[in-house]
């Protein structure tokens, strides 16, 4: 996996480590050779600046990580990133797309502009800061609707 070291760059940058949100080398690489496993990249220049990692399995899909490399966030990197993921989602016939994120996660903004609502909720799944627990919620959009 050529770019893998420049995702892990993104992802220690972007997510901030008190919540434990975001993945190791090996959790990303495992999941990467899943023949099911998508990864989206934005690039600006020669500099990889985000990136989506999803899984595709029968007709639906689950977002599992979406990042931006904090140089590049508010410039619509995200937005574009999802934006290209749901649409090749449509192109492979996929019906609906999952995902979940803590409760207070501000990218809930960028979600509900793409249809995605809350589904479930999993209590105190989160630890942060001085051990305060977390949910985590699920969302859904429909892609055929």
């Amino acid at each position: 996996m050529t770019d893998l070291d420049a995702v892990m760059r993104v992802m220690e940058h972007a997510f901030p480590k008190t919540y434990g949100e975001g993945w190791n080398n090996h959790q990303c690489r495992s999941m990467l050779c899943m023949p099911s496993a998508k990864l989206l990249i934005a690039q600006r220049l020669d500099v990889i600046c985000g990136f989506v990692i999803s899984r595709q399995a029968a007709d639906e899909e689950e977002l599992l990580m979406i990042a931006v490399s904090p140089d590049y966030q508010g410039q619509g990197v995200g937005y574009l990133l999802l934006e290209h993921m749901l649409q090749a989602a449509r192109v492979q016939h996929v019906s609906a797309v999952f995902l979940e994120m803590r409760a207070d996660n501000p990218a809930e903004k960028l979600y509900t502009k793409f249809g995605f609502h809350k589904i479930g909720l999993r209590k105190a799944y989160y630890t942060g800061p001085n051990m305060e627990k977390f949910d985590a919620i699920t969302y859904k959009t429909n892609l055929n609707a």
